[in-house]
């Protein structure tokens, strides 16, 4: 080996070994101080990174989401928006909060500086996040100096954990519903569409499946018969039943509708194909949820990674798509990354709020999934969030993420019951070995309309967000 060659090996061995990644508790809130001028990293207005005195504010909260590889998403829990740089390029540029497009100048490695401090190391461009002049925040080149480090201030957790639950809550992409005889269904991905029951919503147990046998139709997409990403309602005494037939990874899909009369396991009466994709398709016919206008309107939306999430109108007498109408609205898309899926619409007050999964299910405690939130006056868009972001160019507010033992939690849905409203969702619980989990938080609407996610506990009355 050269000597050059020696050199360069040297360098890098030196780089990993300071570069060596901390690993912040996900289960908390923190504050950043600035080592150099004691002020914190916060927020301004949806449009602006500063320094400022501490004074308590939801805008100087991070949460060290979990991204691949060692790397973390920081997300401010005020607005739901991550530290970012403006223009994406290697070499740097201003920065700013901004919503998760699944772009690289939104990752960043947390990096042991000295005396119990930590150093941000952009992932894109290399440079270090460091405090400026009149409080601005820039990054720059590493100079191990003062105004690049970091006092991490733990300030209680970042998000509440999930109610109690027990009994059969092994559950992928999890839809309920209550029966007019007051029985909770749980309805879950695979092996056919699997129900669990629950008398309190606490306690739940083994149902059975939707289904005594697949319909047939599912071997063209599944030949082993697995189903997918079930929504469940009620709507003119009969249940509704939507639900996905695909391969893992694959366009070649479909969604089936069936129907009950009383949501119980081996009841249900399919009723055929709802609508298709196959490779080529501007859609992927996946991830179904119903929702109805407040015109009295149905709809459905769909769709995972290809094109993102779509909508069309469907027949209240069928179920079906709407004869006549065969519009496909698009309502939310990232440009810098194709994960995103799950979503599911829901309306309050004057908006329709839109809910999708960002990033990568199904790897157990590794798994970044992770929840987003958009709205529109109108259900066919534009959604956006709470800096204003359209969810087709990637926007989306951050309500939950991978926290302690809480790991990519996603495939959510929202349902409405005695008590208010609730975010059903599955996570993996990495004190489980990996293991599917049911999630249910109840959900509480701030002054500005936008919802927060409560604990056990239930949500303040005056819609105040609490910590």
């Amino acid at each position: 080996m050269s000597a050059l060659a020696t050199l360069r090996v040297s360098l890098t061995l030196a780089v990993i070994t300071r570069l060596a990644a901390q690993a912040p508790d996900t289960s908390l809130a923190w504050k950043l101080k600035n080592d150099d001028t004691g002020l914190v990293l916060g927020i301004r207005s949806c449009s602006e990174i500063v320094q400022q005195p501490d004074d308590a504010g939801a805008g100087e909260l991070w949460h060290f989401m979990p991204a691949d590889e060692g790397r973390w998403k920081l997300v401010n829990l005020a607005v739901g928006a991550l530290l970012a740089i403006a223009d994406g390029s290697a070499t740097g540029g201003a920065v700013i909060p901004a919503p998760d497009t699944g772009a690289p100048d939104r990752l960043w490695i947390a990096a042991d500086a000295k005396n119990g401090s930590i150093q941000l190391r952009h992932v894109n461009s290399g440079l270090v996040l460091s405090a400026a002049a009149a409080g601005a925040v820039i990054l720059a080149p590493d100079d191990a100096s003062a105004r690049q480090r970091w006092t991490l201030i733990a300030t209680g957790p970042a998000y509440p954990d999930p109610a109690p639950v027990s009994g059969d809550i092994r559950v992928h992409d999890p839809s309920m519903t209550r029966t007019a005889a007051g029985t909770y269904y749980l309805f879950g991905t695979h092996r056919g569409v699997l129900i669990s029951s629950s008398p309190d919503r606490v306690h739940f147990t083994s149902a059975g499946q939707a289904f005594t046998a697949p319909p047939a139709w599912v071997s063209a997409y599944n030949p082993r018969g697995d189903l997918w990403a079930p929504d469940v309602s009620r709507h003119h005494g009969r249940y509704l039943l939507y639900y996905t037939a695909s391969r893992f990874g694959t366009q070649n899909s479909a969604i089936g509708l069936a129907t009950s009369r009383d949501a119980s396991p081996g009841s249900w009466s399919d009723r055929g194909v709802l609508i298709a994709s196959q490779p080529g398709s501007p859609y992927n016919a996946i991830d179904p949820a119903l929702a109805v206008d407040r015109s009295g309107k149905w709809w459905l939306s769909f769709g995972s990674f290809w094109n993102g999430i779509n909508l069309i109108a469907i027949d209240p007498a069928t179920g079906k798509q709407l004869a006549g109408d065969s519009a496909v609205h698009r309502l939310a898309h990232r440009p810098a990354s194709p994960a995103i899926e799950g979503a599911c619409i829901y309306p309050h007050g004057p908006w329709y709020y839109l809910f999708a999964s960002f990033d990568r299910c199904c790897r157990g405690a590794a798994s970044t999934y992770h929840i987003v939130v958009g709205r529109a006056a109108n259900i066919t868009g534009p959604y956006r969030d709470r800096c204003g972001v359209d969810m087709q160019i990637g926007g989306g507010t951050i309500l939950l993420s991978s926290h302690g033992r809480y790991a990519g939690p996603g495939g959510q849905s929202v349902f409405h019951d005695t008590g208010g409203d609730y975010l059903i969702y599955h996570y993996y619980d990495a004190a489980q070995g990996g293991r599917p989990t049911l999630g249910i938080n109840s959900i509480g609407w701030d002054a500005a309309g936008w919802p927060f996610l409560c604990g056990a506990a239930g949500c303040p009355r005056s819609g105040a967000k609490v910590r």
